[in-house]
């Protein structure tokens, strides 16, 4: 009877959540608004989360790492198999490349249990408005059907580009939440950005 009652209450935490981001995503891409919030104090205990990034120069990776120390649960960098090149000409070339063949890089990180996650917080730089490939791979090898997905990104000049529609047609069947989108440059001064936004989205 406990597991029953501790589903259920899942269950309602995670419609409360996704019925507040819609109000806050309402008519833009990514959260503009703020909703009332839940008390702070993180996830109940029963909501397993998992964040997981893809960084390049860190920036990513420091937002992600603030994500983590307020919500708790798991922590994952995306990595590639073939590291990507140093050079920034090179590495736009082969981007673009990639983009335009819809090119997966395989992947050294697999989550074998990402079924057992409720909440997943996806990270990503924007390359030429749209999520990196590696970040692309992972959510095409990864099944996050009825999971609730939080995205974030980081960028240089784009805002937030095609980020959620690349995330709406790698994961059809996900619940997206309002998104969080950092000037790369400003990730390091990030921690209030980041608790306000966990906030809006009652995940805080």
């Amino acid at each position: 009877m406990r597991k029953s009652i501790d589903a259920t209450g899942r269950r309602t935490f995670l419609k409360q959540i996704y019925q507040a981001s819609l109000y806050a995503a309402a008519g833009g891409s990514f959260l503009s608004q703020k909703v009332d919030a839940q008390p702070a104090g993180g996830l109940p205990a029963n909501i397993k989360s998992l964040t997981v990034y893809y960084s390049r120069t860190g920036h990513t990776r420091t937002v992600a790492n603030y994500i983590h120390a307020l919500t708790g649960g798991d922590l994952v960098e995306i990595e590639t198999v073939d590291p990507y090149p140093e050079d920034y000409d090179t590495l736009v070339a082969l981007n673009v490349a990639q983009q335009e063949s819809g090119y997966r890089p395989p992947l050294k990180t697999v989550i074998e249990n990402i079924r057992d996650y409720d909440i997943v917080f996806i990270g990503s730089p924007l390359w030429n408005v749209r999520l990196t490939p590696p970040v692309r791979s992972f959510l095409s090898s990864h099944d996050l059907s009825g999971k609730t997905v939080a995205p974030f990104v980081t960028y240089i000049v784009s805002g937030v580009g095609r980020s959620r529609q690349d995330i709406q047609e790698l994961c059809p069947e996900a619940q997206i939440l309002g998104g969080l989108a950092i000037l790369g440059e400003d990730a390091t001064a990030a921690q209030t950005r980041v608790a306000e936004w966990l906030r809006n989205i009652r995940l805080q």
